[in-house]
């Protein structure tokens, strides 16, 4: 996709405000693009569930929120009782959404199962690459949110297996899609400005810039061309008009959260809490939209 040359020069520009901009002014940038961007890609997930499931077609759209929230609100209970089994839930859920929301396009012509080891092991790559840079501050994030302490010293393993599964189904697919190997060279590029991003910033700062750049901006693109056909100007302001009071609600709830628990380490747990909560639905939800629009 052609949006993805603009992230990569988005992510350079990144790179030299890592150089001159101080880390408390990276970290609170990094939350406002997280819950700027990062938030809004997520928020027009009922007009995606209307447009997708004929069957709801019948039902007032108050339902239809209705239903979603219930869904939201189980998942955080989820993570209230069963941190550490809902953070296991929601990394694995994320890897497969990122590496879905990155490869869907190029993979279209692979058979299913190919497909969702390959964007779930991508998925894995990635989160893999953010662990073992910033190993001490995943594990301080991990402990507040499970209450275990983990040692994360395994990721360079898993990194190892991840990239040879990758690897493999990558040979088998270069050899029989020609879309593959035409972006097998710019996709290679594209991981390696990734893990030097990784490696040279602060964890939130990295995050965000994998979440907003190369994430949420190219899910927006897909979402605001499924709802209305086609991407420009008219349709990107109707989707923002959509998306705007789920966004401040969300952004006020977080504000709240934040006064009562005004310490950065519970905050950066309640955050990744938030996130992993509204990510659950919107996993399943752009899974269904890419598959009715194949």
């Amino acid at each position: 996709m052609k949006i993805y040359h603009y992230s990569i020069v988005l992510s350079f520009l990144s790179l030299w405000l890592n150089s001159y901009f101080p880390s408390d002014g990276l970290y609170l940038l990094g939350l406002f693009l997280i819950l700027s961007f990062g938030v809004f890609h997520g928020a027009n997930d009922i007009v995606i569930i209307y447009k997708t499931r004929k069957a709801l077609k019948n039902r007032s759209i108050n339902y239809i929120i209705g239903i979603y929230l219930t869904v939201v609100l189980f998942f955080a209970l989820f993570f209230t009782f069963f941190p550490a089994v809902a953070l296991l839930c929601f990394v694995l859920f994320s890897a497969y959404h990122f590496g879905e929301q990155h490869w869907h396009h190029i993979l279209k012509q692979s058979s299913k199962a190919l497909k969702f080891v390959f964007e779930f092991c991508y998925g894995c790559l990635i989160f893999g690459l953010i662990f073992m840079f910033h190993q001490q501050e995943v594990e301080r994030i991990i402990a507040d949110i499970s209450h275990y302490q983990i040692n994360l010293n395994f990721i360079p393993i898993l990194l190892i297996v991840f990239g040879a599964v990758l690897l493999g189904i990558g040979v088998y697919v270069y050899k029989t899609t020609r879309y593959f190997k035409t972006q097998l060279a710019e996709q290679l590029l594209y991981l390696l400005v990734l893990a030097i991003i990784f490696r040279v910033s602060d964890l939130i700062w990295a995050f965000a810039i994998y979440f907003v750049l190369w994430h949420s901006i190219p899910s927006l693109h897909d979402q605001i061309h499924f709802i209305y056909g086609w991407v420009n100007k008219t349709t990107i302001v109707k989707y923002l008009k959509k998306a705007f009071w789920y966004w401040v609600i969300s952004i006020v709830g977080l504000a709240v959260l934040y006064l009562f628990f005004n310490d950065t380490n519970i905050f950066e747990a309640l955050l990744f809490s938030f996130l992993a909560a509204i990510t659950f639905p919107h996993v399943l939800v752009i899974n269904k939209m890419f598959k009715q629009s194949s």
